[in-house]
């Protein structure tokens, strides 16, 4: 039986089949190899580290979630005053195959009542959580990020009221914003967008239990502002139907979803920090040449440690019929080393992100090794970086900062302050619920007038 040197098969050759079962004897060095099988019968043997490189090299799109097990188009709810409605036939049953998370991602004993607490008696905080099987870890990392600010949980807090009948309105205000462009340009009548969601009590109980499954598990306000992200990204890919238009990177309520049936999973860190707060973002993309050098980012490759407690612009043209969510992109190794020095001692007042490719499978079903996935950024020193992974919020890891710099392959800084994101509510006719549910009559009377008298808001709708 024949055995070739994966650098001696070219990309055409390789059928990938990990063959796991050893065609020869095994041993000590044969059990750290892998072998893939021909179509002609031989064999590639390769180091795990040069399959998931292989992969890395050779990826010539991003990768997409798995397929879902059904193939209907998530169905949006009624909208109601505004308010987009969630029910029970609007929260998503198991993405992925199977009946709850992997095992890899299962709570430990002694979490389990801790997270059981946090999914039976809300707080209205951001607690510990993990991601599910679901591939939103763009979402959770953002939603981590924002929460680990000086007054990121009270921003937060003010997006999401629970009311007295159990429901829940979840604002998310730049989709707010978005909508609110639609109208100045002339295009409110075929935006979906309301910004606004009211989540059911019946559709609150059975999102609890998919908990781990097709929605986060640990915190029960995590699971509504994921339910709430899942239908605007529904009302997203509805309006670019209307509108004839793709998704497109960088303008807030155009980057749509990449399946019609699972509209939460794969986005960008920055798309989800401006609808979860109106903040723009600087973003260090790496070139596509890195992915060749980029290294792969292995939880707990470093060890876990405890939780106790001016730049060079490249800018984004801004057209008349845009509402861009970035200020500037930069894409060079030195570009990263001054963004970090930059936030170095200043990680509580900004929602700091990296996106990374992953040397291992997620617990999420979707993100493979060789993928891309998103982490939050805690701390920046000049010798390592500590991040969160959402795979699990309770552990911390320390980075050498060369390995950091090495495995970044975006890099997202948005402003966290209690001041600027009021300035932005105040600033797209954003009032807060109160306790019934009902939003304040002053807020849709904004929007009304700013379509029924446009010359007073400055606007043109011809």
């Amino acid at each position: 039986m024949g055995i070739e040197n994966l650098d001696n098969v070219s990309a055409g050759q390789i059928l990938f089949q990990p063959q796991y079962k050893l065609p020869v004897s095994r041993n000590e060095d044969s059990k750290r190899l892998i072998f893939i099988k021909r179509p002609d019968g031989n064999y590639i043997v390769m180091t795990k580290e040069q399959y998931i490189r292989y992969i890395v090299d050779h990826q010539q799109k991003p990768q997409k979630p798995n397929k879902p097990v059904k193939d209907d188009p998530y169905e949006l709810g009624p909208e109601k005053s505004g308010r987009r409605i969630i029910d029970v036939d609007n929260v998503s049953d198991p993405i992925h195959p199977g009946t709850s998370a992997p095992r890899v991602n299962n709570c430990p004993p002694e979490l389990i009542e801790e997270y059981h607490d946090n999914i039976l008696y809300d707080n209205g905080k951001i607690d510990a959580f993990r991601q599910g099987k679901r591939g939103d870890c763009y979402f959770l990392a953002a939603i981590d990020s924002i929460a680990r600010t000086k007054e990121g949980q009270e921003i937060l807090q003010k997006n999401i009221q629970k009311n007295s009948n159990g429901s829940y309105t979840v604002t998310l205000p730049g989709a707010v914003a978005a909508r609110n462009h639609y109208i100045e340009i002339g295009q409110g009548d075929k935006c979906a967008i309301t910004g606004r969601y009211t989540i059911t009590a019946e559709a609150v109980k059975k999102a609890k239990s998919m908990a781990g499954k097709s929605y986060a598990y640990g915190d029960i306000e995590v699971i509504v502002l994921e339910l709430a992200m899942e239908a605007f990204r529904a009302e997203v890919l509805q309006t670019n139907k209307a509108l004839g238009k793709k998704s497109q990177r960088y303008i807030a309520g155009q980057f749509g979803p990449m399946s019609e049936s699972d509209t939460l999973s794969s986005g960008q860190m920055y798309d989800a920090v401006f609808i979860l707060t109106g903040q723009k973002s600087d973003l260090y993309q790496a070139p596509k040449s890195k992915r060749r050098r980029a290294k792969l980012y292995k939880p707990g490759e470093y060890g876990y440690v405890s939780d106790s407690k001016a730049l060079g612009q490249k800018g984004l043209c801004k057209k008349a019929d845009t509402l861009v969510e970035v200020n500037h992109i930069y894409n060079k190794d030195s570009d990263l080393q001054k963004m970090l020095d930059k936030y170095k001692g200043h990680e509580s007042e900004y929602s700091i992100t990296v996106g990374v490719i992953v040397g291992k499978d997620g617990p999420d079903g979707s993100t493979k090794a060789g993928g891309g996935h998103a982490l939050t950024v805690t701390k920046i020193t000049d010798d390592y970086v500590e991040v969160v992974n959402p795979w699990d919020t309770t552990k911390k890891e320390r980075i050498p900062r060369g390995d950091f710099e090495d495995m970044a392959m975006s890099f997202n800084v948005a402003p966290i302050s209690k001041s600027r994101v009021d300035n932005f509510y105040a600033d797209n006719g954003i009032s807060k619920p109160n306790n019934s549910g009902v939003l304040n009559p002053f807020s849709n009377m904004y929007n009304f007038m700013r379509i029924l008298f446009p010359g007073l808001y400055g606007l043109d709708l011809a």
